[in-house]
């Protein structure tokens, strides 16, 4: 007996294929101008119910999906938050509504142009006037409500996490503006940053059990390094003062 993911996996391709004899469902390019969060943040003060004539040309994941017939409600993800877009029979395009309505899923992407609203409950969103296709994704986010709790799941597929647990993006976020102050900091100090080789012939810095490949090209064996410190003291004796280097270490 075929499992409930095994379903969803099949639906999905039979949807795929009929995109196919239709449209790209996997075009190489869209000229997005908007993010979510830009979006919210400029007109937070719009009036409940207000319609404005600003355009929006925003991408993004589709999270969650409430279909009332004529009127679709969705929100989707891009890199910096969530916002609503409304799929409406009547304004949005006809061909575009049915193409939603009929094929797509939760963890499409999609891209929109429209126009920013404020719902009657007071949510940003864009009404869509125009929609396209970006991705047909073929297999089912996990349960939103039970999401990638697993541990070992979560580092094993780190791109399913990013998309479900929104603080983990965070913690991503704040290594790149860790490492970014390092690197202010240093260059105001006119410290110079320096490269040290992954591969090495000799294993050196460390008590660690290194590991070990083999070159094919030049019929060597290498190991991962374990630390960067041969190398940076090679720079000092050729005669650099003051160095640093962000490395990985194995």
């Amino acid at each position: 007996k075929m499992s409930r993911e095994e379903q969803i996996i099949n639906e999905r391709k039979r949807k795929l294929a009929e995109l196919r004899k239709i449209i790209n469902p996997y075009p190489y390019k869209f000229d997005k101008k908007n993010f979510s969060k830009d979006i919210k943040d400029k007109f937070k003060k719009l009036r409940n119910n207000q319609k404005t004539k600003n355009k929006i040309k925003i991408a993004g994941r589709i999270v969650n999906i409430r279909n009332l017939g004529k009127l679709i409600f969705a929100n989707i993800q891009d890199s910096n938050g969530k916002i609503q877009i409304i799929v409406q029979k009547g304004v949005t395009n006809e061909k575009d509504f049915n193409l939603f309505k009929k094929y797509l899923d939760i963890g499409d992407i999609v891209g929109v142009n429209g126009f920013v609203m404020k719902t009657k409950t007071g949510e940003i969103s864009v009404l869509v006037k125009r929609l396209e296709i970006l991705s047909k994704s073929l297999l089912p986010l996990p349960e939103k409500w039970h999401g990638l709790k697993d541990e070992e799941e979560r580092y094993r597929k780190r791109y399913i996490d990013l998309i479900m647990n929104s603080e983990v993006k965070e913690i991503f976020d704040k290594r790149t503006e860790i490492i970014n102050a390092i690197r202010e900091f240093m260059n105001k100090k006119e410290i110079v940053e320096v490269e040290t080789p992954y591969l090495q012939t000799i294993y050196g810095g460390a008590l660690a059990k290194p590991f070990k490949t083999h070159l094919n090209a030049l019929d060597i064996d290498l190991y991962l390094a374990i630390s960067p410190e041969l190398y940076l003291k090679r720079l000092i004796v050729g005669g650099y003062e003051k160095i640093f280097t962000i490395s990985r270490n194995f």
